[in-house]
């Protein structure tokens, strides 16, 4: 149990005063000055930017950081190197298909993608598990994170294969990360488990591991009493445990280890608001009252920073993008419908229009890339016999539209990233574009996947990658048409 705020030291009574203000923010560290851990951490995640943000004058551009990708003339399209984090997570790992079986009923593998795609659409489950979406970018390794997003954009038998392999692996940190994985996509698909109760086994297997996603997750069963006996005071204490890990990982010479540059810690600072939200009774609530005051005027912030932001600069660019891959997706029904027998397929794929193109639970900012169109395409793409050159040149220019897309999106969510800085010193006002910052990040994520598999495909089918010139061209040509 938690002791008391005032039967603390005065010294440690501030230190957690102080770090619960920012864990309300989605920082955790005990002084505002640390913000730059922040910045620093989002930096590393970041594509490169041009000198100059429009509308953003005087402002400086983040230093180049691991991971970032190329500059390429005035436009900007991720590197290789950035997206095949995502894409290309599994490397040269050896994955046997066989070991699903020990997890999940999938009687025949070539089916497991429309099984899962049909359990992810699914709304949110309880409170304590509003769906998979949520647990997006909350892992301490950005191998889990990359191959959870993968999985969740297109999931196919060696992406949860690697899943589970790691789950048993023997690096402790990885083992940790694919083992939450796998709750949350056990408590997705419980149709899907081998046993109703699978997803707790692994759950109760990290008991005593300080693990960052266990934790936070951890609180949540304990804050809703929806898997057990309801304590806030146990939940608010995993709270604080997980807030304190990152700088430790960093920090401690003996625990050095990894921390994603993606996770932007987003589901802790969810579960410490709903707490204070919904539980008038919650233990400290007068102590910290001053931060939860300060929690609502964030909240207040992210959704006024929502609702401006399609009439802005960044909007306007992503409505452009969403519009661009659109096409790219009209294209690739024009090459299907072409073809021997094409017009059956394409009724298939008019039956998943209506379909969402975020997961359920999501609060998108802005139009989320479509990876249940692109993901039915490809599928229908490996049927068909072979191409003419019309269909060859049509497919080029899709995939050109699609990296068109992804540069567009780059470059906003580097743009995001500016206004976020321009906030610095004002705790409000540098939280409020980090929801939109979040989800530029996913949407990001999930368009490298798509264009890595269109790119498989065109490999497949002898068919030549577009001109990388041409679409930097492409990109700075629409950069440029954009002002605030």
């Amino acid at each position: 149990m938690m002791t008391p705020l005032n039967q603390l030291s005065p010294p440690r009574r501030l230190f957690i005063s102080c770090s619960l203000l920012l864990l309300l923010a989605g920082i955790h560290s005990p002084t505002f000055a640390q913000l730059g851990n922040l910045l620093e951490k989002i930096q590393k995640a970041l594509p490169q930017l041009p000198t100059q943000g429009q509308g953003m004058p005087g402002m400086a551009p983040p230093p180049q950081g691991q991971g970032a990708g190329k500059r390429l003339g005035g436009g900007l399209i991720p590197s290789e190197q950035w997206c095949q984090e995502q894409a290309g997570a599994l490397g040269r790992m050896q994955v046997d298909t066989s070991v699903i079986a020990s997890e999940f009923k999938i009687a025949d593998l070539d089916a497991l993608q429309d099984d899962f795609r049909g359990m992810f659409r699914k709304g949110s489950i309880n409170k304590t598990f509003p769906g998979v979406g949520f647990f997006r970018a909350s892992f301490e390794t950005k191998r889990i994170r990359a191959i959870y997003d993968t999985f969740l954009a297109f999931p196919e038998p060696s992406t949860l294969a690697a899943l589970i392999q790691l789950s048993r692996g023997s690096d402790p940190q990885e083992r940790a990360d694919a083992r939450m994985a796998l709750v949350f996509i056990h408590l997705q698909a419980r149709e899907l488990s081998v046993t109703p109760d699978r997803w707790w086994q692994l759950f109760q297997s990290l008991k005593g591991v300080e693990h960052y996603t266990m934790l936070v997750f951890k609180a949540r069963v304990h804050a809703y009493g929806e898997y057990g006996p309801k304590d806030l005071h146990q939940a608010l204490g995993d709270l604080v445990s997980a807030g304190n890990l990152r700088s430790r990982y960093r920090d401690s010479s003996s625990t050095q280890k990894e921390f994603d540059s993606q996770n932007y810690e987003t589901i802790h600072t969810a579960t410490a608001m709903s707490i204070f939200r919904d539980e008038p009774n919650a233990p400290f609530r007068q102590q910290w009252q001053g931060a939860i005051q300060t929690g609502m005027q964030i909240q207040r912030a992210q959704q006024a920073f929502a609702q401006q932001l399609p009439s802005t600069r960044i909007g306007r660019m992503y409505a452009e993008a969403s519009k661009i891959n659109d096409e790219a997706i009209g294209l690739g029904n024009e090459i299907i419908r072409r073809s021997q027998g094409g017009n059956q397929l394409l009724g298939q794929i008019e039956g998943l229009k209506s379909l969402r193109s975020t997961a359920p639970g999501d609060k998108p900012v802005f139009e989320d890339v479509s990876a249940d169109l692109q993901a039915e395409q490809l599928k229908m793409f490996a049927k068909l016999g072979n191409l003419d050159n019309e269909q060859k040149q049509l497919l080029v220019t899709a995939q050109e539209k699609r990296l068109l897309a992804q540069g567009t999106v780059a470059q906003s969510f580097g743009e995001l990233f500016q206004v976020m800085t321009s906030g610095m010193g004002d705790l409000v006002k540098m939280a409020a574009p980090l929801p939109a910052l979040t989800q530029a990040n996913d949407t990001l994520i999930r368009s490298c996947i798509v264009s890595a598999k269109w790119e498989q495909a065109m490999r497949a089918r002898d068919v030549a990658k577009p001109d990388i010139k041409k679409t930097e061209a492409m990109v700075s040509d629409l950069q440029s048409r954009f002002k605030d």
